[in-house]
């Protein structure tokens, strides 16, 4: 299981880890590589780019990772970002795609922000990876499917980096 929560709910819990961009006055363990680029944030928080753009580019921070390794290391543990519960936010998007992509379960503790009304195991992905022409490559998968949730079988074959190209 995977926790998230921000640092005004959960900063004092033993298992807190930051995952924000800035944390002041955090004392506490961080995984930076799992925090939004403070260009990006910087330009969703100014509305100089929409929602989705931001999801997409923190997404691909995502599967720039062995997604069955960090969801091992980041089982257990509470993840904190700034954000209210109430607000769209990279943490969700962590645990979302960690969960649709490992099957590891993820709590947000409070409850979930607007994008996660239902469980995580409902909820629909905000960023779609669509494969835009067939690829002999993928011979299970054709032109209009969604890569997410096929991340193991495309590791097994070495195209596990489609995420972060352009697709």
């Amino acid at each position: 299981m995977i926790y998230l929560s921000n640092f005004n709910t959960a900063k004092n819990d033993p298992r807190a880890i930051s995952i924000a961009a800035l944390a002041r006055r955090w004392k506490g363990p961080s995984r930076k590589d799992l925090a939004p680029k403070l260009s990006t944030l910087t330009a969703y928080k100014k509305g100089e780019i929409t929602m989705m753009e931001y999801a997409f580019e923190y997404t691909k921070i995502i599967y720039g990772h062995d997604l069955d390794t960090l969801a091992e290391e980041l089982s257990g543990h509470v993840l904190l970002c700034c954000c209210s519960k109430n607000e769209f936010c990279h943490r969700l998007l962590l645990g979302l795609y960690l969960h649709k992509e490992t099957g590891i379960e993820v709590e947000e503790i409070g409850g979930f922000g607007s994008i996660l009304t239902a469980p995580i195991d409902k909820v629909d992905h905000p960023v779609t990876f669509t494969l835009e022409q067939d690829d002999p490559g993928i011979g299970f998968l054709k032109k209009g499917d969604d890569l997410v949730g096929h991340w193991r079988e495309l590791k097994k074959i070495g195209r596990h980096g489609i995420f972060t190209d352009t697709i």
